[in-house]
């Protein structure tokens, strides 16, 4: 398994407790909002922003863009606002920087970089993006 894997299954086990979340993906991100079913929202999915390699002795210093993508959805049983999505948002930010390592060994952290909102845009959906980075070790050859 890939350390990417290994990170985002550890990002995903992370934000299956945050209770206010029905659904986390990464493996099949949705790009249409349309896309999301019910059931399934709030949800959030992960997906990559590319990623920055340094060479140092022996192995290689990454530095991953990730992006959290939270979508909520207004229906007839409640008005979404947002107060909502900042408190949302500010749950996730919580629960994973509450261990920025992951529990994963090369992993130095995640690290906050920006995020934005939308209330708009996508009506009746509406979504908030946390983009972070992952930084991380992973050896050239062997194991680090």
């Amino acid at each position: 398994m890939s350390k990417k894997t290994d990170i985002l299954d550890a990002i995903v086990a992370i934000l299956e407790n945050v209770s206010s979340l029905k659904s986390v993906n990464w493996e099949k991100v949705k790009i249409v909002a349309d896309d999301f079913k019910e059931y399934e929202l709030p949800a959030a999915q992960l997906f990559s922003g590319g990623e920055t390699i340094i060479h140092e002795q022996g192995r290689a210093r990454k530095t991953w863009t990730l992006h959290l993508e939270v979508m909520l959805k207004q229906s007839t049983s409640g008005i979404v606002n947002q107060r909502q999505l900042y408190d949302l948002e500010h749950e996730i930010e919580l629960a994973l920087w509450e261990n920025p390592q992951l529990g994963i060994p090369g992993v130095i952290d995640l690290r906050y970089v920006s995020n934005e909102q939308d209330l708009h845009l996508l009506d009746p959906i509406y979504y908030t993006r946390i983009n972070f980075e992952a930084r991380y070790y992973s050896p050239l050859v062997g194991e680090c």
